[in-house]
């Protein structure tokens, strides 16, 4: 279950199914730890996250050099007149699709178009290019489509983004910054483990190279989602929870802060680390449920929603749906997301500990889990009563 070290950073570099909602049943008791209960090794069939595509194949088409250049995936057998566009945005350095190209096939198999934007030419890349380079990549992939009718057209008023670590932050400036950029009005974002610094401390990120828009630049109407791991060593929390507040034109109801929670309950610890949204398809058992009932299932269930009008409550609201991740075989649930809802008090600057050490072992020093709180409004004043007012790692 262990994820493997798939996205490498070079030491040099460091400067620069269907889900369905759980009925009621009688509580079980479950002891501290099962050593034998194993965790399922085969996706759903139904559902956002699951196995059950409509198309057959994938098409994929690449052009432009350096930073520029990108990859385009389109659905195939049968060939859709038209479809959505989810841009996929890749972690630092992970220069080809590979690293993700099985949540890619899964993206695009649902029935959407997706670019994959390289924006570095090379692991120098000025990161004031990142944004810019994928831009052009998008506007290239929508020329070459609309350049031929019988081709899959871009469904532009259909667009979302998304990105896992350098490409988290790379997600939020592009979705704060489409018009400037040119872009489509995005529907749906999702920021997941964003971070702009080799290291989890919250002063590293807030002080990290990328640049950060003004996330109110993202559109009121957006469906964001902004996520992180409770044992990322590499970028922590930060950033995840710096989009969220930042975002304040996006409506409470439509973004949502979510944790994946780690656990040691079973054969072998199951850790919420930075690698876990690496999913190569060279590599079975790197696809796994940090996958079908986590990334893949959140963003099919936040473009379905943004694009479809359905599935809403697989990524949105703090449902049982959306925190779901599946059981042991022992029947025990996996840990549940942890979701705070668009009106919760986040401080970003808080420190961030992973619960678990780089060795798959809890951490003392990590705090006790905090349920997540709604935003309380600050009390009106009175008059006459004063009111109680590290390491480098992949990146």
């Amino acid at each position: 279950m262990k994820k493997l070290a798939w996205l490498i950073l070079p030491a040099l570099l460091l400067v620069y199914a269907p889900i369905q909602a759980q009925k009621a049943e009688p509580k079980q008791d479950f002891p501290a730890r099962n050593a034998k209960a194993t965790l399922p090794e085969t996706q759903p069939e139904d559902g956002p996250g699951g196995s059950k595509y409509a198309h057959e194949k994938v098409e994929v088409y690449t052009a432009l050099e350096g930073g520029e250049h990108y990859w385009l995936y389109m659905p195939a057998e049968p060939r859709p007149k038209k479809a959505p566009v989810v841009v996929f945005v890749h972690g630092y350095g992970q220069l080809d699709p590979e690293g993700y190209d099985a949540w890619i096939n899964h993206l695009c198999r649902r029935g959407n178009l997706v670019i994959y934007p390289q924006y570095q030419a090379h692991g120098l890349e000025p990161p004031t290019n990142y944004a810019p380079n994928a831009a052009t990549s998008i506007l290239d992939a929508f020329k070459y489509l609309e350049a031929d009718a019988e081709r899959v057209q871009p469904e532009k008023d259909k667009f979302a983004i998304a990105g896992h670590s350098a490409g988290g932050v790379t997600t939020a400036n592009l979705a704060a910054d489409w018009e400037t950029l040119k872009l489509p009005k995005p529907k749906a974002v999702m920021p997941v483990q964003p971070g702009r610094a080799f290291n989890s401390s919250s002063k590293a990120q807030k002080n990290g190279l990328i640049p950060l828009s003004d996330f109110s630049g993202i559109p009121e109407e957006a469906l964001l989602l902004c996520v992180f791991g409770d044992s990322d060593h590499t970028v922590g929390s930060w950033c995840a929870k710096e989009f969220f507040v930042k975002a304040t034109k996006v409506k409470p109801e439509n973004k949502n802060l979510v944790e994946f929670v780690s656990s040691d309950y079973g054969k072998e610890a199951v850790v919420a680390t930075h690698r876990t949204p690496a999913a190569p398809s060279t590599m079975a058992d790197m696809v796994d449920i940090w996958d079908w009932y986590g990334y893949w299932k959140l963003l099919d269930g936040l473009t379905d929603a943004a694009f479809h009008g359905k599935n809403r409550e697989y990524a949105l609201g703090d449902t049982p749906q959306q925190k779901d991740m599946g059981s042991y075989s022992d029947g025990r649930p996996f840990e549940k997301l942890k979701v705070w809802k668009g009106d919760a008090e986040i401080n970003p600057d808080e420190e961030y500990t992973p619960v678990f050490d780089r060795n798959g072992n809890r951490n003392q020093k990590a705090p006790e889990p905090k349920e997540a709180e709604p935003k309380k409004d600050k009390p009106t004043e009175t008059p006459g009563r004063k009111e109680d007012k590290e390491e480098e790692e992949e990146f």
